[in-house]
């Protein structure tokens, strides 16, 4: 999950852009190119130096992924703002995704500031950048593509959350690459009634995480903790507090593999009072002509 560059340089100004524009789409691996689509998980556990356990106990989710058909899930996000341990900003969004494999999928992205959704099929993608506009791609994504780097902003991290949601792909490739350690924390109850298995891991550019996940013959995703603090503080373009956190959290409603989903799920619906853009730059090259 390693941000590319730019992106870098607006996480370094997080708080003055969450608080100006909302969200920021934050890709890990694109920086890593091609190659990366190219490693296994096995690669993966050779470049961390994760512990056989962990790869035994994460492995049958990513299994079940890896090979699903298809896949839906709902994902509330919150972010949180923490000064001194205590709260002082939260917002909170919602992803609704659902794939079939090998590259249909759609990405539904609600926030209080912004309602984007991606259609994706082997014939075409499109942008519903909102639900007044919306804009053709040149060519179709394809779905490990798309967990690296989705065409267009849509919440502030969203590679691990695709790649714990699209149907096919393998979520080491963004969960146990670039891994200083990945470790089991616990083996407690998942807010005191789902058995679950607690994992950490430190990304080698200081993004640290909390998956929770749950345990049984049908492994699942319950909750993603994604801390920011640490690659804000090195990137070092603002300075930042020392008790200053700026964490994510992503609950997993619901999620499901092996469903039927309907093509229709797929495909723009030509929204009747929609005005389609040319391509992206147009529709940004739009606002700010509007923008006062």
């Amino acid at each position: 999950m390693k941000s590319t560059l730019p992106i870098a340089h607006l996480l370094a100004g997080a708080l003055l852009i969450f608080a100006a524009m909302g969200s920021v789409n934050v890709p890990r691996a694109v920086a890593q190119e091609t190659a990366s689509s190219e490693k296994t998980a096995a690669t993966a556990k050779k470049d961390a130096e994760i512990p056989a356990e962990t790869i035994s106990a994460i492995g049958p989710m990513f299994d079940r992924i890896r090979q699903a058909k298809s896949t839906r899930a709902a994902v509330e996000i919150t972010e949180e703002t923490i000064v001194g341990g205590a709260v002082i900003g939260s917002k909170t969004a919602t992803y609704q995704i659902a794939s079939t494999a090998p590259q249909s999928f759609t990405v539904y992205y609600k926030s209080d500031q912004q309602r984007s959704r991606v259609y994706n099929n082997n014939d075409q993608a499109t942008i519903a950048i909102s639900p007044e506009a919306f804009c053709h791609l040149a060519k179709p994504n394809g779905m490990q593509d798309a967990v690296f780097g989705l065409p267009f902003p849509m919440g502030p991290y969203p590679e691990p959350v695709l790649a714990l949601t699209l149907a096919g792909v393998d979520p080491a490739l963004s969960l146990l690459n670039g891994m200083e350690t990945v470790e089991i924390v616990d083996r407690s109850k998942f807010r005191g009634e789902t058995p679950a298995i607690h994992f950490k891991g430190v990304q080698d550019d200081a993004v640290s995480w909390d998956l929770w996940v749950s345990a049984g013959d049908k492994p699942a995703p319950l909750r993603l903790l994604v801390d920011l603090t640490e690659m804000l503080r090195v990137n070092g373009s603002i300075e930042l507090a020392d008790d200053y956190q700026f964490v994510l959290r992503f609950d997993f409603k619901s999620w499901a593999i092996d469903l039927d989903n309907s093509e229709k799920l797929f495909v723009y619906p030509n929204l009747k009072n929609a005005r389609q853009y040319d391509s992206l730059h147009a529709y940004f090259d739009a606002q700010k002509q509007t923008d006062p």
